[in-house]
């Protein structure tokens, strides 16, 4: 750290051993007041954070700080001055954004109009199937119709050929 300018190093309030850049100083307070909270009472100055000050001398410092001139001078300064080459006409358009007479943006609703695939998330089974039925009527027309599905009872549907199902309650083979 021999290498950095002194004025860009400072030293913590709460040990005056440790030095670091100014840079590093607000984190290092965070540390530093947690492992002396119970030594050390110090008191935030109201002009900066930074300064943390023991109570004897904080209110000469409160009449002395720096960073207090800047809040005087601010609130002490007179107003800006508006002269003619600061001064403009008013700009006047034809444009009006406060009267525009168009419905809100509905992403569901533009998204069944659109030609975006859409998943049916945090449905119902029963729900999802209806989705699904839906969005396939919607993109691939109305006159879409799904498939035949395969009846769930197979037992009942005639075989090709003379043998049995296995373990079928019907079939006239048992043993």
């Amino acid at each position: 750290m021999e290498n950095y300018d002194e004025s860009i190093m400072v030293y913590c309030p709460y040990n005056k051993e440790h030095k670091m850049l100014r840079k590093k100083l607000q984190q290092h307070i965070l540390k530093c007041r947690e492992i002396h909270k119970d030594t050390v009472e110090l008191k935030v100055c109201p002009f900066n954070k930074i300064h943390l000050i023991p109570e004897p001398e904080f209110f000469q410092h409160v009449k002395f700080c720096e960073d207090r001139k800047i809040i005087v001078q601010y609130q002490t300064s007179a107003a800006a001055v508006i002269n003619d080459d600061t001064k403009h006409a008013k700009i006047e358009s034809e444009e009006n954004w406060d009267d525009v007479n168009v419905p809100d943006y509905d992403p569901q609703a533009y998204c069944s109009s659109a030609n975006i695939v859409r998943e049916p998330n945090g449905l119902f089974p029963s729900q999802r199937k209806a989705f699904i039925k839906e969005e396939n009527r919607r993109r691939f027309g109305d006159d879409y119709d799904n498939e035949e599905q395969p009846k769930k009872n197979k037992s009942q549907e005639p075989r090709k050929g003379n043998r049995p199902m296995p373990y079928d309650r019907n079939s006239s083979n048992r043993r």
